[in-house]
């Protein structure tokens, strides 16, 4: 039984190369940023995120987590993860949802938002044939090809594992028909339980089967303080300037706080439910930002480290 593999998140935000390098000196086996491509904070383009990852790091798995798949045109896309592919030397995981939560950016990239969840399944196989290597057409009800294919081919073949984010049934039918993985967000252990047994399902009444490798990923926000309550504030503070609403009400199913040892056993409730990779963004001041990786990838990322996936 493999054990469980653990991501880093970047939010977006400038951080060096020594910063980014030593994410990976630590030990942490991935390195997550998310996109946005108008949001009400500031937050930097997903791709160039990960290129400047890419260059400055060598052995850490890269992950958008997520692209936004329905804002961007498959052809253009299929191209950017064929470029960080190979420039990463096949450490690239691409994780993609259909977004929805902010209208604005959808008006103004000039897609429906009611369209997102056709756009989202086109794009995707759209991009898998890219990866093939396959010349083809494809007659969608969004998008029409015509003799088409794209090289170079990616580094890894067949192109970079794809797993796919979200909350809701259709995505994880999404998940279990074209994806290599699952990744909700905003989720507790026992909805985390719920969805691994749904996406199995629905891969079986799809004529799926999933294989051993088939990633079932857990992104969860980690604030660290020996005070409980001082650990629980840190959060909500932080949790609100991020999605623009009071975190009071989420921060206790979405957030693990407090000591170390309470935080390990939070996230391990998540291996239990299934989790064979764990996500984490760290609540923390940007100006203290590696005392506090540091403290996480020497007093808890071991020990998440040594747990058995589920």
């Amino acid at each position: 039984m493999k054990t469980v593999e653990v991501g880093f998140h970047v939010d977006g935000d400038v951080w060096e190369p020594e910063q980014m390098k030593a994410v990976e000196d630590y030990g942490f086996d991935i390195m997550t940023t998310g996109e946005h491509i108008l949001f009400f904070r500031p937050i930097l383009d997903v791709i160039t995120v990960l290129a400047y990852a890419a260059a400055v790091t060598t052995r850490i798995k890269l992950v958008p987590s997520t692209l936004i798949l329905p804002l961007r045109h498959p052809t253009m896309m299929a191209k950017e993860l064929i470029s960080l592919d190979i420039l990463s030397k096949g450490r690239l995981t691409a994780s993609v949802g259909i977004g929805g939560d902010y209208p604005r950016e959808f008006q103004a990239c000039g897609v429906p938002v009611k369209e997102r969840g056709v756009r989202a399944n086109e794009g995707i196989e759209i991009m898998r044939k890219y990866w093939s290597g396959e010349r083809f057409d494809y007659n969608g009800t969004i998008f029409q090809l015509e003799d088409v294919d794209m090289l170079p081919l990616p580094y890894q073949p067949g192109g970079p594992d794809l797993w796919v984010c979200g909350r809701s049934d259709p995505a994880m039918r999404r998940a279990a028909r074209l994806g290599d993985g699952w990744q909700p967000y905003m989720y507790t252990a026992e909805q985390f339980h719920d969805s691994v047994g749904k996406v199995k399902d629905f891969a079986a009444e799809a004529g799926r089967e999933l294989s051993g490798d088939f990633a079932f990923t857990s992104f969860m926000y980690v604030s660290m303080h020996e005070d409980v309550e001082t650990a629980r504030n840190n959060a909500i503070e932080q949790m609100t300037f991020r999605f623009n609403l009071p975190a009071e009400k989420i921060v206790d199913k979405y957030c693990a706080y407090g000591p170390d040892e309470r935080i390990i056993e939070n996230l391990e409730s998540y291996v239990k439910a299934g989790a064979n990779k764990l996500i984490v963004a760290l609540i923390m001041p940007p100006e203290e930002r590696m005392n506090y990786v540091e403290r996480f990838a020497t007093n808890i990322l071991p020990e998440l480290q040594k747990m058995k996936a589920g």
